[in-house]
């Protein structure tokens, strides 16, 4: 008797769902964006200086305008996506706030010294409202820690307001790349955990789930700037393939407590999909052996589990 050929792995999705997905995730992360960035004469020169570094795009998608301000008249038009203020003690702080708003632009000031800036502008006629005002929230942090606070801070402002334009602002600039990931991660995870125990007939939500971590992988790819070729589609297919192995955890667990059937399945929804974003976040930063993450995605998923477990208990 001759010896059983190994079955092939096979997505559980269509080539053209995979397709329009990597074209979907190329456009957001070649959109073209206008950064405006208004910096405040009077802040310190290690302030500018690591703006300046942290401001450096590592995509051409994104161009980058610095406006130098303090007090001087305002006679420039804004075409720009994104605003960005950096602000200490000028005068027009406020003014250049207004002006963004009125032209339906999004903009946000950064300072380290919020209400001196809010008292300054208010003093010129205008007014900010402290949502509008990123600040570092650990305020004991000195030099370079306190600016990097403040970028971090910044970075979670524009993935949360930039809507489509965030995936180009990730690719071009690290300090928005961390909390874009992270957020991708989190939301697909979350959705794969409704998706998951929604469905009662077993298997039926694999192409769902698949798709969205498919996406979930390319939008992570994108924003890192990798190139989304065969190479990238057999990665993708290993990593999903590891983390198949989740299906039998999922019925186990689902047969020693059927009443919680529903909890269980989202689990291990939410615990596979969040175990493969982190998997590829850690392969797309070069911090590991593709092979050896694929290898200890299973573990990581379960662990991912049975912590969600916990806290839902």
């Amino acid at each position: 008797m001759s010896p059983k050929k190994k079955a092939k792995f096979k997505l559980p999705i269509s080539p053209k769902a995979l397709l329009d997905t990597i074209g979907y995730a190329e456009k957001q992360s070649e959109q073209p964006v206008n950064v405006a960035v208004f910096v405040d004469i009077s802040l310190g020169h290690k302030m500018m200086s690591y703006a300046k570094e942290a401001f450096r795009p590592d995509h051409t998608s994104v161009s980058i305008t610095v406006l130098p301000y303090f007090d001087e008249p305002l006679h420039f038009e804004l075409q720009s996506d994104l605003v960005i203020i950096f602000a200490n003690e000028a005068p027009n702080t406020g003014r250049i706030l207004n002006l963004a708003y009125r032209e339906q632009v999004q903009a946000v000031v950064a300072t380290l010294r919020p209400n001196l800036v809010q008292e300054i502008a208010r003093e010129n006629y205008n007014e900010i409202d402290l949502r509008s005002i990123i600040r570092p929230l650990k305020l004991t942090l000195r030099g370079k820690e306190l600016y990097a606070h403040m970028f971090d801070e910044l970075g979670g402002w524009i993935v949360r307001h930039m809507g489509d334009s965030k995936t180009s602002l990730a690719r071009a600039f690290k300090f928005v790349r961390e909390h874009f990931v992270r957020d991708v991660i989190m939301a697909t995870s979350l959705q794969n955990a409704a998706i998951a125990a929604v469905f009662f007939l077993p298997g039926a939500d694999m192409p769902l789930l698949t798709l969205n971590q498919a996406k979930m992988f390319l939008k992570i790819a994108a924003a890192y700037g990798a190139e989304l070729d065969n190479e990238r589609l057999k990665e993708l297919a290993v990593l999903l393939a590891s983390g198949f192995g989740l299906r039998a955890v999922s019925r186990k667990l689902v047969g020693l407590v059927p009443m919680f059937g529903w909890a269980m399945r989202g689990s291990v929804g939410y615990g596979g999909t969040y175990a493969l974003g982190n998997a590829a976040k850690v392969y797309f930063e070069g911090e590991g052996d593709f092979a050896k993450i694929a290898e200890n995605l299973k573990t990581d998923a379960q662990q991912v589990v049975k912590k969600r477990g916990r806290l839902q208990n």
